[in-house]
């Protein structure tokens, strides 16, 4: 009878661990579809400057909630899991600008200036490791 109490004790934990294994992979899945899912839609499409703000907004508030470390430039440190960067070619500029120095200089600015520019998002690369976006590249059209 004990070996029995055992062994039934056995499969409920086993398949209690299968249970939490797929959930925590589904729960994982979801993060990064959800985390994903605004960035991946503007991959050769067009948009405008206040758009454009709302995105960089998200995109720090996401490095600040996801608790990224800065340089001594203020610039987010590539952490290879959840960080994002966002650099824009301005048509006026051979330089390309990181969104740091834009929110440093207050978004309101850049909506002031480029709100009704058009920007097209030209890359989109991901962290090999979770897969979550880590860098977009925004040209001025």
């Amino acid at each position: 009878m004990k070996k029995i109490v055992i062994y039934i004790v056995c499969i409920i934990i086993t398949i209690t661990t299968v249970a939490y294994i797929y959930y925590q992979v589904k729960s994982k899945k979801s993060d990064i579809e959800t985390n994903n899912v605004v960035y991946d839609n503007l991959l050769e499409k067009e948009l405008t400057g206040n758009k454009l703000a709302t995105i960089i907004n998200k995109t720090l508030d996401n490095n600040e909630r996801n608790k990224i470390e800065k340089d001594g430039n203020g610039l987010y440190i590539e952490n290879d899991t959840n960080s994002i960067k966002i650099e824009i070619k301005f048509k006026l500029s051979d330089n390309i600008f990181p969104i740091e120095s834009i929110y440093t200089k207050k978004v309101s600015e850049f909506i002031r200036l480029y709100g009704q520019a058009n920007f097209k998002c030209l890359k989109i690369e991901y962290h090999k490791k979770t897969k979550f976006v880590k860098y977009l590249y925004f040209e001025e059209i």
